[in-house]
């Protein structure tokens, strides 16, 4: 039996160009645009575990909790706006005590510069289109990370079957499932990510995070993926 998370995801990469465009907009309609950079912090005795610092304001830690073919079941264990709430970062140095945290973390650069010492991080540029449907959300993303170029389809929702029936309506190709962690580490280190293990659960801090404008059609939203 799968442990309880708070959402479950398929992502794939293909090569060649996207070959999910039709299908998603025939599904979902008018998708959302969005332009921004990601920094991913990728530890490798939690590989399991991706803290992420999205957009420059929002800091995040997702820790995979499972994996039910054909998707991942991942639960949101801390999240912060910044500069980081003072519980947020006596947690995170009673976590990573080797770190030396300091007390107050107000800006990315300041948490990058000290968990980077033992830790890998990769800077993120996203052109992003999401689309909300019922119970499943569809994000097509074109990645620019240190030179190198690639698209990304996801499916996400909080009900495994809803999610696997979405996938199930999406034709061929299946690709493998893969994380942005695993992908990081295979595509940019050129190594296997290592065997997933237990890390123990943080406490779930919500944080709003405002919503992009939406496009009026999903030429303008294909148009700003596909543009340089």
């Amino acid at each position: 039996m799968m442990p309880r998370v708070s959402l479950f995801e398929y992502r794939a990469w293909p090569t060649g160009g996207m070959p999910h465009i039709a299908a998603v907009h025939h599904m979902f309609g008018q998708g959302v645009a969005e332009i921004r950079t990601d920094t991913y912090i990728v530890l490798p005795k939690h590989p399991e575990c991706l803290m992420i610092v999205r957009g420059g304001t929002l800091f995040e830690i997702k820790v995979k909790t499972g994996v039910q073919a054909p998707v991942s079941a991942w639960a949101t264990q801390m999240r912060s706006a910044f500069p980081l709430r003072r519980s947020v970062v006596r947690m995170l140095q009673e976590a990573f005590p080797a770190s030396e945290l300091p007390n107050c973390i107000a800006a990315p650069v300041d948490l990058i510069s000290w968990l980077g010492h033992d830790a890998s991080v990769f800077t993120v540029g996203k052109r992003l289109v999401t689309f909300q449907g019922d119970g499943c959300t569809a994000q097509l993303t074109q990645v620019d990370t240190h030179g190198h170029r690639a698209d990304t389809f996801c499916l996400t929702g909080k009900r495994y079957d809803t999610v696997v029936e979405t996938l199930g309506s999406i034709p061929a190709p299946r690709l493998p499932n893969l994380d942005y962690g695993a992908w990081l580490q295979r595509r940019i280190l050129g190594i296997l990510p290592a065997p997933v293990a237990q890390i123990a659960p943080f406490t779930l801090l919500p944080s709003k995070v405002e919503k992009p404008e939406p496009v009026s059609t999903w030429r303008a939203a294909l148009l700003t993926l596909r543009s340089a």
